[in-house]
């Protein structure tokens, strides 16, 4: 019984983690501009973007790059130990033709270095910032196909991928009673990853030779975690009849392990001068449809004749989490410093203002959320020439560092006697990674 209890406590609650490519974007242009690129991106990070500007490429993209995010999260300046998220992000796309329209196949892979997936459980009256709080080791995939409808208007679509978790646990064997050392249970695991997938549409219009516009669509989803937990057989000591024969303790626990609302963005890309280009995107996150993340528990108890000694309080409703849908506007800008026949320097600086979905946490649960700054700077260095004969198309080395500012936010709970009290939220991240391009 100890045991069923304290499997009951780490599985009270999982909280719900956003997807790092949501958090911190692709590749190392988009990132540098603030994310600001659903009409200005130009490479195969538009698997990500928006898959339709993969129409307008020229040749075959290959991608390499590898980023790193550090979290300082903290509650009343004592620190969370929020985990680091690192990892691999590979993007492909293959331009081609059918009759008289451009058509592009590619793909984007995020590959986390740490763990392929990873769990973690804490109390559904735990702190925990509920986007970035232990950020997930996800792999995500997508797979995306694009094609150019006239000489001004590109279509895309495609489907991404991201792992979820279902899995048992089972125990068969003798319960000792009173001597739980005295227990003789075989241990028996079956746990799988799953796959959800979600859609990713995508439309881009060149408005004047200078000026294009883009549309894109994310859909939304949540990863459940459905984890299971059992115990047959008798109880009892060894060479003695049993006290309780046949008995089982069956436990499941469904919870809300990662969450991600369909988001809208429509935005453009001037370029205003040969050397300067500024994006802007304003993106519609729909926040009001997450629901509490905190586990839903159900047991089934048979002790035989004990049975009427054992009281199992129902389960009680959770509270809803009333998260609101938000606006989220960003700002991206690339100026072309140098340029030769041999190489071309780019800069790049972004920014971003994403207000919170959550209410400030005065009830039982403690999601927090705060309004967040972000600042964004980078570099692109282009080879044109490539590397000689070997790689003759031209190869870019690009290079970013953006920081993530958290507002202060003081969270006063109605109950005076709550276990948790008023406290206050915020901290900062810094966020960096590099990319490789390669043409062919």
């Amino acid at each position: 019984m100890r045991a069923a209890i304290a499997i009951a406590i780490v599985c009270a609650a999982a909280p719900a983690r956003a997807n790092p490519a949501d958090l911190f974007g692709i590749g190392a242009r988009g990132p540098a501009m603030g994310g600001a690129q659903v009409a200005a991106a130009d490479d195969a990070t538009a698997n990500y973007y928006n898959p339709a500007l993969m129409a307008r490429l020229d040749d075959i993209r290959i991608e390499l790059g590898y980023q790193v995010a550090l979290p300082a999260l903290a509650v009343d300046n004592q620190q969370l130990n929020v985990d680091s998220a690192r990892g691999m992000d590979i993007n492909l796309a293959v331009p081609g033709k059918l009759g008289g329209a451009r058509l592009a196949f590619g793909a984007a892979l995020y590959l986390p270095d740490q763990q392929i997936t990873r769990l973690r459980n804490q109390s559904a009256q735990q702190p925990r910032f509920i986007e970035y709080d232990n950020l997930p080791q996800r792999i995500m995939l997508a797979a995306n196909i694009a094609m150019s409808v006239g000489d001004r208007l590109s279509l895309g679509a495609g489907i991404s991928y991201m792992s979820s978790t279902k899995g048992a646990i089972s125990l068969r064997g003798l319960i000792g009673l009173p001597q739980p050392d005295d227990s003789q249970l075989a241990l028996a695991m079956d746990v799988d990853l799953k796959t959800i997938r979600y859609a990713v549409l995508g439309a881009a219009y060149r408005l004047k030779p200078w000026l294009d516009v883009g549309v894109s669509y994310r859909g939304g989803f949540k990863l459940v975690v459905d984890l299971a937990f059992g115990i047959r057989g008798d109880v009892g000591s060894p060479g003695q009849p049993p006290v309780v024969t046949n008995g089982h303790l069956d436990l499941t626990t469904i919870s809300q392990d990662l969450f991600q609302p369909a988001q809208y963005t429509a935005g453009f890309a001037a370029r205003l001068t040969p050397r300067f280009t500024l994006a802007f995107d304003l993106a519609y996150h729909r926040w009001s449809t997450f629901e509490n993340p905190s586990a839903h528990i159900t047991i089934d108890l048979d002790v035989g004749q004990f049975n009427d000694l054992v009281k199992i309080p129902p389960f009680s409703a959770l509270p809803a989490p009333n998260f609101h849908d938000i606006v989220v506007p960003r700002l991206g800008m690339e100026w072309l410093a140098k340029q030769s026949e041999a190489r071309a320097l780019r800069v790049r600086a972004g920014y971003v203002y994403q207000p919170t979905p959550a209410p400030e946490q005065v009830g039982e649960t403690n999601f927090i959320d705060d309004d967040r700054h972000v600042f964004s700077l980078g570099a692109g260095l282009e080879l044109r020439h490539g590397l000689g004969e070997i790689v003759p198309r031209p190869l870019s080395l690009d290079a970013f560092v953006a920081l993530t500012a958290l507002e202060p936010r003081q969270h006063r709970k109605l109950s005076p006697v709550d276990p948790i009290g008023d406290y206050r939220s915020g901290g900062h991240i810094w966020s960096m990674g590099v990319l490789s391009r390669w043409r062919f």
